[in-house]
């Protein structure tokens, strides 16, 4: 049997920009409010997404719904310093790769994995799902839930 090699060289570089834009604007002081942020962050989401957090997986199809997602937390953790201490990008396959991200929120660490995905039908590439547990494990800790 023989097995199939994928090059994953252009998935990976495509994850690594992703990432390194994504935490551009997630620690940018740019921002006056965390719908501002929110919406930039938003963009960088597939059409349809399925994220897990709390124990439940929810999916969502519809973008315009992103930026309240993505705001309620960062409105909860306003005014918290956000820094980025790393990352690591993982190819699954051609089209796919794993994203792990840790941020130090107000002197805590807290990390989420975010799946990237190339979709066949366009090239379109933007997280298709990922695990948020961070932000609601801080939340919790600093009592903000």
């Amino acid at each position: 049997m023989a097995i199939l090699k994928q090059d994953t060289t252009s998935i990976i570089a495509a994850a690594e920009k992703h990432i390194t834009s994504y935490c551009a604007d997630l620690t940018s002081p740019a921002f006056k409010t965390s719908t501002e942020r929110a919406a930039s962050l938003s963009i960088y989401f597939l059409p349809t997404i399925s994220f897990f957090a709390d124990g439940a997986i929810t999916e969502l199809s519809d973008p315009s719904l992103f930026v309240q997602l993505i705001s309620g937390p960062l409105d909860k953790i306003q005014g918290l310093v956000i820094e980025v201490t790393g990352h690591r990008v993982e190819a699954v396959a051609e089209n796919s790769a794993i994203i792990w991200l840790t941020l130090k929120i107000d002197g805590i660490e807290v990390s989420n994995i975010y799946f990237f995905r190339r979709r066949i039908e366009d090239g379109a590439t933007g997280f298709e799902g990922g695990i948020f547990d961070g932000e609601m494990w801080l939340l919790k800790k600093l009592r903000r839930d």
